[in-house]
């Protein structure tokens, strides 16, 4: 064959090399595309998000302005459709925007679900579904709904609305009813659905899943977008949701606050004679209540000032264990909160002193209203003095901030006791390492003390493995004894809860005759106390004061226990709560407990085997016999061994040096050739950091002990400074006509609230 000519091998290699430039420029393209698709799909799932929460906005504005949500949009013209029963169709943009409302989308965007049907708690409904609550005939109860007529009918307001809402949330979820396909599924107000960019499932439609078809269902809003299978975004409502949205309570409580206010009217009306009689005990109760306040303020400052005391104590307990005993820290906790919150007790202490005056003002000017013949003039109310305890609230706030800078110096006094921890530690690893060299440069088991030095780390871990997990069992096992006696607690009161009643409203009564009395007195005290500048006299007359407030406080407290255990007998869904609470407290505590026993058997087994790691190393390196150490340019020979016959005439015998070494960084324990001493100079530098970790705590605590004791003082100081004003004026008026409370009852509800 003829060889190819210069200018056909020169056509060849151009061509070689258009070849390469393409698939250079071919990749880059590639790059290029999957980055640009990369960018496009963050883009559009934030594109979709927007929408979604657009869309969202935009029904809560609608259901804010029409009183009831949309219905789905079925033919995809924009417009809701209410004619039929579907609860999934299409969000209706274009009646959204009528209402005022900007969807954020066009027409047949978003799948919208909303909550319909034939219940109580069809959201797209307007209707008179709500009325003001009134006392029933014999004015035991305020819950049962007005009726109408005589109540003006189809009033429809924003509070119908909720209370829709409120039959939803009260619903158990069943078939048909809008829900999402959780697990468990759950019903909601509505849901919207975006359909993303492709139909990833393969099935003709954009929409994945449940959010196809026309069922009452949507995928959860938790599901994640799957590239292969599903691209769908779904936002849900919940019934509670929407009313806290709404402040349905707030709106609702607004009304029925006039509502009461109309029956108290009524009341008047029908009972002047019996409500001047009422107002008389008011000025006396409210006064009571006012003193009651104050002495419970001073046992609330001296209560707080106590669990301030106790959780210093117990965080010095807490740091003195390292962190490990159990009650102390968990206490200091308890403690430390129960501090900060007596600050939030005693600023509603002192709003409840001025209201219980403010009622005596009030209850006084209604007596004088209501009836002409009382003299005003001769109506009085008092104000307790709280000085005594903005005097107590100060020192707790001085004893706050003492006790913190007390925390900080000790935990500067740790850091150098840390630092000289160290240094010794260092030092009496260098004296072993020279007592087995004997001051030579080298010996032949020098990698004895590294590994042994490894071991002991290794068990000190460990220890402390098994010290937390015994922390763990004593505390969950304290947890499972304590809601025993709860659970078993609330089983005996559902089982008696009818006698327990009657019982305890009997027992009240008889506490209240004790109280009464005596309440009287401190009272009539406080008010003589007020009313004078004698030394002596005020001194005699404060030593009777808390002579009698000796006997009253002990009553008031079991009062308040047997009331809140009334309260809680008679309300029989709210104690099966709280019994079904416990019971699942329980159960997580016996699950925990079983855990923590488990973590706490793996823990021993730890330990064990590093301690029987360490007493291997520690014989190895006491007892290893004889070995070399380096004499340039020889050798010498030491032994350590406490064995017979080992060593050699003319061998150094370092054995008692190395044990004296061993036990000074060891020590001191039992016998540290068997487990090292948890509190040793080897140990000691991670003893003090664990210490001054809880000091950090503990000073933490402080601040919030310093921030609870400054609110006290400051709303008792505010208190003290400007108490509120005692002063009944008035005379005889005719009280507001039924009629008139009730034409302002109805024109607030019109309205939809006071707010």
């Amino acid at each position: 064959m003829p060889l190819p000519s210069r200018r056909t091998v020169q056509r060849g290699f151009g061509l070689l090399q258009v070849m390469l430039l393409i698939a250079v420029l071919g990749g880059l393209a590639t790059m290029g595309y999957l980055e640009w698709r990369e960018r496009t799909a963050v883009e559009n799932a934030r594109l979709e998000r927007l929408h979604l929460s657009q869309a969202d906005q935009a029904l809560q504005t609608f259901a804010t302005v029409a009183r009831r949500l949309p219905c789905p949009d079925t033919d995809r013209d924009g417009v809701e459709d209410c004619g039929g029963t579907e609860q999934k169709g299409w969000l209706p943009a274009t009646t959204l925007r009528m209402a005022g409302a900007d969807p954020g989308v066009d027409i047949g965007q978003i799948r919208y679900l909303v909550q319909r049907g034939a219940g109580d708690f069809d959201l797209t409904v307007l209707d008179d579904a709500w009325r003001p609550l009134e006392y029933d005939d014999d004015g035991a109860t305020f819950f049962a709904m007005r009726d109408a007529p005589p109540y003006q009918e189809n009033i429809r307001t924003l509070a119908d609305f909720c209370q829709r809402l409120q039959a939803g949330a009260d619903t158990a979820l069943a078939a048909g009813m809008a829900q999402v396909n959780a697990a468990p599924a759950r019903a909601v107000a509505y849901a919207l659905a975006h359909p993303g960019d492709e139909d990833t499932d393969g099935d003709g439609s954009l929409f994945d899943g449940a959010n196809t078809g026309a069922t009452s269902v949507l995928e959860d809003p938790q599901r994640a977008p799957l590239l292969a299978t599903y691209d769908d975004i779904v936002l849900d409502r919940p019934f509670g949701a929407l009313q806290t949205a709404f402040h349905c309570n707030v709106l609702v409580d607004s009304i029925n606050t006039v509502a009461l206010a109309h029956d108290i009217s009524s009341s008047v009306d029908e009972m002047k004679e019996e409500n001047i009689e009422s107002a008389e005990r008011a000025i006396i109760f409210a006064s009571i209540g006012a003193a009651i306040t104050a002495v419970e303020t001073a046992g609330v400052v001296l209560e707080g000032i106590s669990d301030a005391g106790n959780a210093a104590g117990e965080w010095a307990a807490c740091i003195a264990s390292l962190g490990i005993l159990a009650n102390a820290c968990a206490a200091a906790g308890i403690h430390t909160t129960s501090a900060a919150l007596t600050a939030g007790v005693i600023v509603a202490n002192v709003a409840s002193i001025a209201a219980n005056v403010t009622a005596a003002v009030l209850a006084g000017n209604a007596l004088a209203l209501a009836d002409s013949d009382v003299d005003a003039s001769s109506l009085s109310c008092s104000v307790p003095d709280l000085t005594d305890q903005l005097n107590q609230a100060q020192g707790e706030l001085n004893d706050a901030i003492a006790d913190r800078q007390a925390i900080v110096n000790e935990i500067a006094a740790k850091q150098i006791e840390l630092s000289n921890a160290i240094a010794a530690r260092n030092q009496a690893i260098a004296s072993l390492r020279f007592w087995v060299r004997w001051g030579y440069p080298w010996s032949s088991i020098d990698g004895r003390v590294d590994t042994l030095l490894s071991s002991a780390a290794t068990w000190g871990t460990a220890n402390n493995s098994y010290s937390d997990a015994t922390t763990q069992v004593a505390l969950y096992q304290d947890a499972v004894t304590n809601w025993t006696a709860t659970r078993d607690d609330y089983a005996n009161m559902i089982a008696n809860r009818t006698s327990m009643i009657g019982q305890l409203q009997s027992e009240i009564a008889a506490l209240d005759t004790q109280i009464a009395p005596l309440s009287q007195q401190v009272t009539s005290l406080n008010q003589q106390i007020s009313a004078t500048s004698d030394p002596d006299l005020i001194a005699s007359l404060t030593a009777q004061r808390d002579a009698v407030q000796t006997q009253l406080t002990p009553l008031q407290t079991e009062r308040l226990e047997k009331t809140a255990r009334l309260s809680l007998l008679q309300d029989a869904t709210a104690l099966q709560n709280e019994y079904d609470d416990a019971v699942t407290e329980l159960a997580t505590a016996q699950s925990n407990l079983a855990a923590a026993q488990a973590a706490q058997t793996a823990a021993l087994t730890s330990i064990n085997s590093a301690q029987s790691s360490y007493a291997s190393n520690y014989n190895s390196l006491q007892n290893p016999g004889r070995y070399q150490l380096q004499v340039l340019p020889s050798v010498v020979w030491a032994c350590s061994t406490t064995a017979i016959n080992v060593c050699q005439p003319g061998d150094i015998n370092t054995y008692s040096a190395i044990q004296t070494a061993l036990n000074d960084l060891f020590g001191p324990a039992t016998n540290v050739a068997l487990a090292p001493g948890p509190s040793s100079r080897y140990f000691r530098p991670e003893q003090i950091q664990s210490e001054i970790d809880e000091l950090n705590r503990s000073l933490a605590a402080a601040d919030r002990r310093i921030d609870a004791a400054q609110d006290s003082y400051d709303s008792l100081a505010a208190q003290v400074a400007n108490p509120p004003p005692c002063n009944i004026t008035g005379s005889g008026v005719t009280p507001m006509p039924p009629d008139a409370a009730e034409s302002i009852l109805i024109n607030v509800d019109i309205k939809g609230g006071t707010r």
